[in-house]
């Protein structure tokens, strides 16, 4: 009796462990929160000409890149990828508006302050999705990427 009691106090304590290191990955958190400060900076300075700027658009679309190829590892991860892949796009949030800067040489101070505000929370959204993994922060996720959709 005593040996199963054992046994099944181990077997849940393995099962924990297990499920919560599966939820919260410290590395994809930070590295989320690095990405939003980067890409903020970034767009900082797009009211500046593109080519001064170069050597940091491409800093950060490697960073965009890295998060994706990282979180595409992981299994059981749909929804961040798909998240992740959103702000890899050329036709979305990040991509697009650096396809915009570079097109236009520099940007405006009005738009840069209207852009921000949707990009800064589209990493909110993951920031906080990666820290609780609940159904409310996925369902935010997925209302999200919907919007982006229509």
């Amino acid at each position: 009796m005593r040996i199963r009691k054992i046994s099944l106090i181990i077997g849940v304590m393995a099962l924990v462990v297990s499920s919560c290191a599966s939820l919260y990955d410290h590395y994809t958190y930070t590295e989320t929160i690095a990405t939003k400060i980067q890409t903020l900076s970034v767009m900082d300075q797009s009211n500046e000409a593109y080519n001064l700027h170069k050597a940091e658009v491409i800093a950060l679309q490697n960073q965009l890149q890295k998060m994706l190829a990282y979180e595409e590892g992981k299994a059981k991860n749909d929804i961040t990828v798909q998240m992740w892949r959103i702000l890899n796009n050329d036709k979305k949030l990040i991509g697009s508006y650096l396809t915009l800067w570079e097109e236009k040489g520099s940007l405006n101070t009005v738009f840069i302050n209207e852009a921000k505000p949707q990009i800064e929370e589209a990493f909110d959204i993951l920031i906080d999705y990666e820290e609780k993994k609940d159904k409310k922060t996925e369902g935010a996720i997925s209302g999200f990427m919907n919007q982006l959709k229509k």
